[in-house]
């Protein structure tokens, strides 16, 4: 199996536990904040649900981005991943009106919660699934450079924060203090917007092709090589291990056309060394003083 295919089988596999996961978590605090009108955590319990949903809009986005180049695609699909994630802020977004929407709704209504000493072993336990879950995609998101992995992980951060705000919730309604209920669901709102500005920022930077690799660091890699006088029109795209470089090498006048074409592929070999995310380089050789 291509390298490719094989990190994208990975990354399937690692979104599938994660959907199984969050599905459980979000039973487990939405049953809980129905029975006892609590809506810190029925908001949470909707926040782990589309934990859930951002999931299957990333296995889809996978599906699409492995497919390989073609001849409307010629740099491949892997964009696809990028729009999945924005997809996932999109979720976000709309998880977070409802949340404040509803906290508002509440301020009017007065008093509805009731205290249960259950809802701490619950929210307890999601908490940790939550916790290793964050840890396990952050790992493998960083390992395989996929930005829906790390932007997935990011929306179960968000999730553990608002987890420790529902706890918060459950001992303030068991104090009597009903306002705290409200005001904690409100924060979650804010947190959930906050990931979302996070996930779509870094889609936006890639869809927008801005450079992953500082022109500077490319030159550094081509001062190695004492026939390669000068590097220029230094550009580069793309995220994770998907990035494409291409740029102009002035070399000396006096090397032959082979000597140059050999020079070409010891610099672009150098440039993948030292970014192994680098998918493609191109090299457009030339003799110094006739450019």
């Amino acid at each position: 199996m291509p390298q490719q295919a094989k990190r994208y089988s990975r990354v399937a596999r690692v979104l599938w536990a994660t959907f199984v996961m969050n599905l459980g978590v979000a039973v487990l605090k939405l049953g809980y904040g129905i029975w006892t009108h609590t809506l810190a955590v029925t908001a949470d319990g909707y926040h782990s649900a589309l934990d859930g949903c951002s999931n299957v809009v990333a296995l889809v986005g996978i599906t699409l981005a492995r497919r390989p180049p073609d001849d409307d695609h010629h740099y491949g699909h892997q964009k696809y991943e990028i729009l999945s994630a924005m997809g996932i802020s999109f979720l976000l977004f709309v998880a977070a009106g409802q949340l404040l929407f509803e906290a508002i709704e509440r301020l009017g209504e007065g008093p509805r919660a009731v205290h249960s000493w259950w809802g701490y072993p619950i929210l307890l336990v999601t908490l940790l699934v939550n916790w290793g879950v964050f840890r396990w995609e952050r790992r493998v998101g960083n390992e395989l450079a996929s930005p829906i992995l790390l932007s997935d992980a990011e929306h179960t951060r968000s999730d553990m924060f608002a987890t420790v705000g529902a706890i918060v919730s459950v001992a303030a309604v068991g104090a009597g203090w009903q306002w705290v209920d409200v005001a904690v669901a409100g924060l979650i709102g804010i947190v959930i917007v906050r990931a979302a500005y996070g996930i779509i920022g870094g889609a936006i930077r890639v869809l927008t092709d801005r450079a992953p690799i500082d022109a500077s660091e490319i030159e550094q890699v081509v001062d190695q090589f004492p026939d390669a006088i000068q590097a220029h029109k230094i550009r580069s795209r793309g995220t994770g291990d998907q990035i494409f470089i291409d740029l102009s090498l002035h070399v000396r006048p006096d090397l032959s056309v082979k000597e140059a074409h050999d020079l070409s592929h010891e610099v672009e070999d150098a440039i993948r060394e030292r970014f192994p995310g680098v998918r493609d380089v191109v090299i457009h050789a030339e003799p110094e003083g006739e450019h």
